[in-house]
């Protein structure tokens, strides 16, 4: 008689705390907020921009005219600052690639190992369930030609086998087998 199907608890248990992403770095994190913080700055002075440039066209009784000459210096303003703006928001978008690109080479460096020994953790598992629907396939089929019911893990197993090799083996194979990239 085989033992009892358990996955092992250890198993688990050491997967689930060491597959973590580790904590980007204050550098990392500064850098995004800043990124972020300079593309937000640019879409806002570009977007005044814009705003100006239609209100300008619009004849509007309630809202006094900009006159010509405010108009252009406050353009001209806008321009200088927008400007400014791309060049803030290049260099921190730049900064932050730079450290994106750091922290995502320490990830895969950092769990890389333990990547790979989960995929083969849940291979030898899959093998495992495999192995015993093709036991209990075996047994529904001289089941059948003895005309024995069996209970639906024997009488289906070799429909489960068939769905399950079809579906989820040939998927996961694939995901593990490119596991540690």
């Amino acid at each position: 008689m085989l033992a009892r199907f358990k996955p092992t608890q250890a198993e688990a248990s050491y997967f689930s705390s060491v597959l973590k992403l580790p904590k980007p770095t204050k550098e990392y994190l500064a850098a995004e907020r800043d990124a972020l913080q300079a593309a937000a700055d640019l879409r806002t002075l570009s977007g005044r921009r814009e705003k100006m440039k239609h209100e300008v066209g619009i004849d509007n009784p309630i809202k006094n005219r900009i006159p010509t000459e405010n108009f252009h210096d406050a353009l001209d303003k806008l321009a200088v600052d927008i400007a400014a703006a791309q060049v803030r928001e290049s260099q921190a978008s730049s900064e932050f690639t730079r450290l994106k690109a750091e922290y995502l080479d320490s990830v895969r460096e950092t769990l890389a190992d333990d990547i790979e020994g989960l995929g083969n953790a849940i291979t030898g598992h899959l093998d495992q369930a495999q192995e015993l629907l093709n036991i209990a396939a075996s047994l529904g089929a001289e089941a059948r030609e003895r005309h024995v019911e069996m209970p639906g893990i024997v009488k289906d197993a070799a429909a489960a086998k068939h769905l399950i090799e079809s579906v989820a083996f040939s998927t996961i194979r694939k995901m593990t087998k490119g596991a540690a990239r």
